[in-house]
């Protein structure tokens, strides 16, 4: 088999992490991108701005063995506020026209994207969406992406895909965006205060059909848009392939953690959580636990973005199938398995 090299932008981040390490073991070469980028771990890491046209070129113009791209970047922004198209788009094409001239070689560029593209934060959407669908009526950066790629794409000899992932979920405690650790926090505080598990939400969130990405998936995916002929030029729905819904999952949380499963409660849990930092570190203590601190360790306005929707969102998964990708994955057992990792690590009781 000819050479394989990654060429991974947002390597440091969940995402990037995951198909890094997935890439690795299927024994590719592996190059990350990263602003900040950290010494010492498994993957090359070049530290560069991508915001920065001339900083990309003057990093990234020697990299001419690179075959494959894995976008996973996004610039930073807080939750809750739009994220910019311009900065973002301009992101891909730095990254893209510094290192396309370089790799003679390149066969295929890949950019993650996500179920916004539907507009499932919008509002009600048709249900399952398909690939196909209209786009939302709102500015989103994937669709800027996506235009960019189509374009530079045309007359050359590589290929890209996109994916739509929803709520990726990953064993990890280092990344606050993280539903599952979001949880496994709450419960563990609600507990020592004595309280039941109630749900977060309305008492509509509580019953729509969602969907969730485990990470792992996500990242065999990834490897199979990058190297399958069909999927050229092509975007796909990565989900996990069932649609529970919060009023399922729930009793069985709290059957994990030894928990009455509690009403629905809707909350600002950035708020409910303000003043639960204390009782957070006497949850570390009575249980010997890693230290850490609350307010990093999660970020719960993330957590109601995840409960708000009062509507049902689930992708149609038969194109991915149909083109032979069929991997998937039990939701619920998902859950309790981070929780369980999250338990071996010492982060919750």
């Amino acid at each position: 088999m000819d050479s394989q090299v990654a060429l991974i932008a947002g390597a440091t981040g969940l995402i990037g992490r995951r198909i890094a390490a997935h890439l690795q073991r299927l024994g590719w070469e592996v190059i990350g991108l990263a602003r900040r980028p950290v010494p010492g771990g498994a993957v090359r890491l070049i530290g560069v701005d991508l915001t920065d046209a001339g900083d990309c070129r003057s990093k990234l113009a020697a990299l001419a063995n690179v075959t494959h791209v894995f976008y996973t970047a996004r610039y930073d922004h807080p939750e809750g506020v739009a994220e910019s198209v311009a900065i973002n788009a301009a992101m891909l094409s730095n990254l893209v026209e510094a290192v396309e001239p370089a790799a003679a070689g390149l066969r295929h560029i890949h950019a993650v994207h996500g179920t916004k593209y539907y507009g499932h934060h919008l509002g009600p959407l048709a249900v399952p969406a398909r690939e196909d669908d209209p786009r939302a009526p709102a500015p989103n950066f994937y669709y800027a992406q996506e235009d960019y790629l189509r374009e530079r794409q045309r007359g050359k000899r590589w290929t890209y895909s996109t994916s739509r992932p929803h709520t990726y979920c990953d064993a990890s405690w280092d990344e606050p965006r993280n539903i599952g650790l979001l949880i496994a926090v709450y419960a563990a505080v609600l507990r020592e205060l004595g309280l039941p598990l109630g749900y977060p939400g309305t008492a509509k969130s509580f019953r729509v059909a969602t969907q969730f990405t485990a990470l792992p998936l996500l990242a065999r995916a990834l490897v199979w848009m990058a190297t399958e002929p069909r999927c050229a030029n092509q975007a796909y729905n990565i989900v996990n392939g069932d649609a529970p819904r919060w009023s399922e999952l729930w009793p069985r949380f709290a059957a994990y953690f030894g928990m009455q499963a509690g009403p629905e409660q809707p909350a600002r849990l950035a708020d409910t959580l303000a003043d639960k930092e204390g009782v957070w570190q006497a949850v570390i203590r009575k249980h010997g636990l890693r230290p850490t601190a609350l307010q990093s360790l999660v970020l719960w306005s993330y957590g109601n973005y995840v409960f708000a929707p009062e509507w049902d969102i689930i992708s149609d998964g038969s194109k991915a199938r149909s083109h032979g990708f069929a991997g998937i994955v039990d939701s619920a057992k998902m859950f309790l398995d981070i929780f369980e990792f999250l338990r071996a690590k010492k982060i919750v009781p």
